[in-house]
């Protein structure tokens, strides 16, 4: 839906920038001519420094319509929540026919002049950039693997009935034509499966967030038991090196009187 004025529509009423750091982002905006006049538009922002508009003004002719560029700058920062507060204001005026973009002056869109100006108030959102198609094809490719996997496990000789109480009719994913088709099958397969092999298949949330838990605990418990090891390590290492200097000073004892009492010796035999 379009937002609108006496004058003109423009499309989307809504500027949308999928955010991506350090990437220009490009929005397109449509005006189009709702009267049988010539009508000359200009737009504005409140952050101009942030945006580039390509045209920023023009000439839109009776019952036409004229696209608008808006190029958001690249962003070093990811803004809170990514909220956005910058807004955009299209203004319009009817002029004469035959008026070309080049003739256009800001003193058209002055209020005060006693021109008759429709305005277009537009606001700016942030959105989550669309997950890449080869990312797409991989989820998909993952779950006709695991399909046929289940599916040789049953044509190896499981019955539907040791699957799942009920009675449930299974079929090659062969047989099945359109990607539509292959879903629904695939969705029957899994609760065919039972409720244990669809938690192992897909994890909720829940469980995803227990086992993000355990592992964080058995990391810290092993970084404890890591730094208890270290610590026990320093302090025998410490002893060690204690006991060493016992045996060095033990030994220099020994030595010195070695050294005394072979000199009191020879000097008895040089006395004699």
């Amino acid at each position: 839906m379009a937002a609108s004025c006496d004058l003109h529509d423009v499309d989307p009423p809504e500027l949308q920038f999928p955010f991506l750091l350090d990437k220009q982002i490009s929005c397109p905006l449509r005006l189009a001519n709702r009267t049988d006049r010539t009508v000359a538009f200009k737009v504005k922002t409140t952050n101009p420094r942030k945006y580039c508009v390509r045209p920023n003004n023009g000439v839109v002719p009776p019952r036409s319509s004229c696209t608008v560029v808006v190029t958001m700058q690249a962003q070093m920062v990811v803004p809170p929540d990514l909220q956005c507060k910058d807004k955009f204001l299209v203004q319009s005026v009817v002029v004469s026919d035959g008026l070309s973009a080049n003739d256009i002056t800001s003193q058209m869109f002055v209020k005060e002049g006693g021109n008759v100006i429709e305005e277009v108030k537009l606001k700016v959102a942030y959105v989550m950039p669309p997950e890449p198609p080869s990312e797409i094809a991989e989820e998909h490719d993952g779950l006709e693997k695991v399909l046929v996997s289940m599916q040789r496990s049953v044509d190896n000789g499981r019955s539907t009935s040791e699957l799942s109480s009920g009675s449930v009719s299974l079929r090659s994913a062969k047989e099945v034509g359109s990607p539509v088709g292959r879903i629904v099958k695939s969705e029957e397969f899994l609760k065919a499966a039972g409720p244990a092999m669809a938690t192992k298949t897909y994890a909720g949330p829940g469980e995803q967030s227990h086992q993000l838990s355990a592992i964080i605990a058995k990391l810290t418990e092993e970084k404890n038991s890591a730094l208890e090891q270290n610590r026990k390590l320093q302090v025998e290492l410490e002893l060690v090196r204690c006991e060493a200097r016992k045996q060095q000073g033990a030994f220099s004892l020994v030595l010195l009187l070695a050294f005394g009492l072979l000199g009191i010796v020879l000097g008895y035999i040089v006395k004699k």
